[in-house]
């Protein structure tokens, strides 16, 4: 299995370099940042090994059940862990900031996966994202608890 937990470190550090003068990169690797804290919660979550093996979290609503990799879908993985997804729905913010992440540019269309083929993005909407990436970094080390 991939190192998600330090691939999450060593990006989240590139985001903060790449920030100031290469917006469009550092926007496409926060998203692959909060990607990689996801899928190494949802990992921990399950008490999973390997994609598609059965949930081992006895008190999940998921239990034995067939954990898929969610890919690049940020709300995807937050589904697959119940309990986490049912405190993120009481934080309208973090669902709406976690959209700003999946898709920097306020549409459906072009997610943080295809930015990279994006020439340039404003720096109001690279400012907007910046709020959205540590507002939900935060939150999700804050709740990190509930993985557990």
């Amino acid at each position: 299995m991939e190192d998600f937990i330090g691939a999450y470190i060593e990006r989240r550090q590139d985001v903060e370099i790449l920030l100031t003068n290469r917006r469009i990169v550092a926007i496409h690797l926060g998203g692959i940042v909060v990607e990689c804290q996801l899928k190494s919660f949802l990992i921990t979550y399950h008490k999973i090994k390997k994609w598609e093996e059965k949930s081992q979290r006895k008190k999940s609503s998921m239990f034995n059940q067939t954990i898929s990799n969610p890919g690049h879908g940020l709300q995807k993985a937050m589904r697959q862990m119940p309990e986490l997804f049912n405190r993120a729905k009481l934080d309208q913010k973090l669902l709406e900031h976690l959209r700003d992440i999946q898709y920097p540019l306020g549409t459906n269309l072009i997610d943080y996966i295809d930015l990279r083929y994006i020439p340039q993005v404003s720096q109001e909407q690279s400012d907007q994202w910046k709020k959205s990436f540590y507002y939900v970094c935060g939150w999700l080390e804050k709740n990190k608890d509930i993985i557990l």
